[in-house]
Formats: structure tokens, sequence, C-alpha cells
């Protein structure tokens, strides 16, 4: 049954009995919370811990109290493609995975490209918001000045066109850009004529017939990628900018990434659960509802991507969630659009991950919480220590749970991931201290505010 709305905002709320995740391993402690805010860490001495006052007490006996995850690479569809998903839609997926805060691109319709754009886009998202929300500008060839006077945590680059129109591809304009912008640059980086010429050479060879999902790893192949990567390693490098590589997929990228950072660039870079879960073999039965932008690639990138994370070459784990409807997902290649939804499942995903040994919780924390907060620059995020906002989520280790369409909140109704069986799922979700998410269910207000840089 729905429980129902309780403002806590002005109560003292003690999470009791539960266990820590830091980046320094789990630790016995209660957290009180007041006023949105974690007031007091109280470490425990023994399982019944130490007599502190509260309004109220939640008993998380044998579950694992986490910092809220931070998605720094979103698609909430609004402005433009609510028929895909909104802002209640995504942000309430969002919680159920157990992310608390998002930052939402700006490939919209109409593009995120100035303050008029970003003004209205604020205005649509205020109150309908279950998880707090950073913006984007997007540079589209001619307004460094105006992404340098707004008050957003980064601006996206793109180097092709995407989803959307908004790559930018002439070389003067990239390179007043990047010798202009003061801003942290997220760059989706694949080359324009690398993909162009593929492309042609697929449709020629394919005129006439049916063309497989498949050939989308070949139309952006590795090459696409690491061209793209290198520009962009020299221009950060170049012009001493802070350059954020999106949606890394290759080993090849990794390595380029290396070589500029032993120069001294200034980069850091994200991988995609879809680029660690999926290889090339999934084709077969998921055909475009695996299709993404850069494209799922082989199995030995996908083990450099878990490589990448074991040794500091990766700083971060980013959904690139970009729901679409299960038609468009149906239609033919040339016709159906790129991007998987990802929110409902990153955590029980990282979750069923940590029960194979294949990460930490700790690492869970530092992917996901700890280096999205340092790296963009999000005040109070990030940790459970006093002082920080009070954005958690309390996760069952031992519950295994279906991938199922009923189950999700993303408005597109589908996961590349059904079917699949993950041990560890969010069980509680608080933003700002508010409990929003228990149980499967939406329980609380949309309280998410936009985060402060």
């Amino acid at each position: 049954m729905k429980e129902k709305y309780v403002n806590r905002a002005m109560s003292k709320i003690l999470l009791k009995n539960g266990e820590i995740g830091t980046i320094d391993g789990l630790m016995l402690a209660d957290v009180l919370i007041e006023d949105g805010k974690i007031l007091k860490v109280i470490a425990r001495v023994s399982d019944e811990g130490k007599a502190v006052e509260a309004d109220e007490v939640i008993d998380c006996r044998g579950k694992v109290i986490l910092p809220g995850l931070i998605d720094v690479h979103v698609h909430f569809r609004e402005p433009g493609a609510s028929h895909k998903e909104d802002w209640k839609t995504a942000s309430s997926a969002a919680v159920a995975g157990g992310v608390t805060t998002v930052l939402d691109m700006p490939n919209n319709t109409p593009g995120i490209v100035d303050a008029a754009s970003l003004s209205a886009k604020r205005e649509l998202i205020a109150g309908r918001s279950f998880c707090n929300y950073g913006l984007y500008l997007g540079f589209n060839g001619s307004n460094v000045e105006e992404i340098n006077a707004s008050d957003v945590p980064a601006v996206k680059f793109y180097a092709c066109d995407s989803t959307g129109d908004m790559g930018v591809v002439e070389h003067e304009d990239v390179e007043k850009f990047f010798r202009m912008c003061k801003k942290l640059i997220v760059v989706h980086a694949e080359d324009h004529d690398v993909i162009e010429a593929n492309k042609a050479l697929v449709l020629a060879e394919y005129e006439g017939r049916e063309i497989p999902a498949s050939v989308h790893s070949k139309i952006r192949p590795v090459e696409a990628a690491c061209k793209a990567v290198e520009r962009v390693c020299e221009l950060a490098l170049t012009f001493g900018r802070r350059v954020h590589i999106a949606h890394v997929s290759t080993e090849k990228e990794l390595a380029i990434i290396k070589k500029y950072k032993l120069k001294g660039a200034k980069l850091t870079c994200e991988v995609a659960p879809h680029h660690l879960m999926l290889s090339e073999d999934d084709y077969g039965t998921l055909g475009n509802f695996m299709r993404v932008n850069p494209p799922i690639r082989s199995r030995g990138d996908v083990f450099a991507m878990w490589k990448g994370l074991k040794f500091g070459e990766i700083d971060l784990i980013a959904t690139d969630h970009a729901p679409h409807t299960i038609e468009e997902k149906s239609l033919d290649y040339l016709h159906a659009p790129s991007g998987v939804p990802e929110l409902d499942t990153l955590l029980p995903c990282l979750l069923n991950a940590v029960d194979a040994e294949g990460l930490t919780i700790e690492e869970v924390v530092r992917f996901c919480c700890e280096k999205p907060a340092e790296i963009f620059g999000l005040r109070g995020k990030g940790r459970i220590e006093e002082g920080f906002d009070a954005d958690l989520v309390v996760v069952d280790m031992e519950l295994s749970r279906e991938v199922k369409r009923e189950n999700l909140f993303t408005k597109c109704g589908w996961s590349p991931y059904e079917k699949s069986v993950f041990k560890g799922w969010p069980v509680m979700t608080f933003v700002g201290g508010e409990l929003v998410f228990k149980d499967g269910e939406i329980v609380g207000e949309a309280v998410g505010q936009e985060v402060q840089v």
C-alpha cells in the first residue's frame, strides 16, 4: 500500500541500525537528518547504538545506506519530446534507481542554448521533479559568451550530430569555443566525417535489402570515437580547458586520454552502464533496442571499460538515460532512434556487480557519488557527512528481483535488461531529507531542487 505522504522537512529523522557506504568501506553508524541536511553521523560501538533524540526513527537493520547517486548525463526529453519521457516520469525512475541528482542535457526542442531557453526549461521543471537537477547549456557554434555568463554546471559540445542536430563541426568555431569557454566542457566525441563516409558505404551495400541493427557499430566505429577524442584532448591541452569526455566505450579512447593526461591536459571521463553490460554479440536478441551513440562495442572493449574503472582511468559512471518509445525503437534501422533508458536499473545493475565481486561498495560510492560531485562542483552532494544534503538511498543487498516492464517508472516502458535478475535494490530514497520512494512506490512529493554550483 502506498505510504501517505508526511512532510518531514522540519522533523529530526534517525536512520538507525544500518551500515553506511563510503569510499573507505562500510561503517556501522546511524544518520540523523534535520531540515534537509545531515545533522550527525553517529558511529555505533554496538548494534544497540546510542540514544539519540529524534521525531521519527527508521530501522535500517540489515540494510546499507549510501549517498544518493549523481547521474551527470541524462536526457529527460522535455521540452519537445514528452511522449517519450517527462520530468515526472524520469525523476520517478531516477529515485527508484537510487539517483537523487541528475544533470540534464540540452538537446531538447528547442535546444537549450541561451538564457531565454534555459529560463523556459527551468519554469517547465519547477515543482515537477522528484530528484534534484542541474541543467546544461549546449554549444551551437556561436554562443560562447552567453555560456560564460550563465550559472550552469557545464556546457555540452557535440562533435557530431547524435539525437538532435546540435553537432558543431567547423574547426574555427570549435577552436574559438575551446579558447574562450570558462565552463567545464562535456563532449560527445564522435567524428562526423568518419560516420558519414561509413553510412554511405552501408547504404550502398544494403541497397534494396533490410539493414540489420548491427551495422550501427560499423557506421560509428572505434575510429570515429578515437579521432574525435584525439582532437578534443589536443584542444584541451592547447587552451588549458577542463574537459569531460562522455560515454567512453573503447580501449583506444582510454589510451588517448591517458596520453594527454600525462602531457598535462585537464581531462576526466565517464562510462555508461550499457557499455559495461552489453556487447556486439547482443544485437541478435536486442536489435535496435540496444542502438546507442556511441554504439555498443566488442567484448574486448567491454572488458577494457571494467579494467578502466579498476585502474582509475575512468572517473565516473553515468547512464546517458535516453528513452524512446517501443514503437520508435521497433522501426527499421534507418528510422529507429538511438538511446536506451537506464535510470530505473542503475543502482540494481551496479549492486549486482558488487554481489558478483566485479565492483565494491566503495567503488560505487566513488564513481556515482563523490567523483560526480567533485568534477561538476555540486555543493553539499555525494557524501554522508555532517552538513551535507540529506540525499540518501537505503539498499537491500540481499533482495533479488527480475527487471520487468510493469515495474519501471520511465514513460517509455521498457529496458534493455528485461528478464535479467539483479541482486541488490533500493528500498528507500530520500531527497533533501524527504522520503520520496519506498518499496517500489513513489511515496512523497516532487521536492527536487536545482543544484548549487
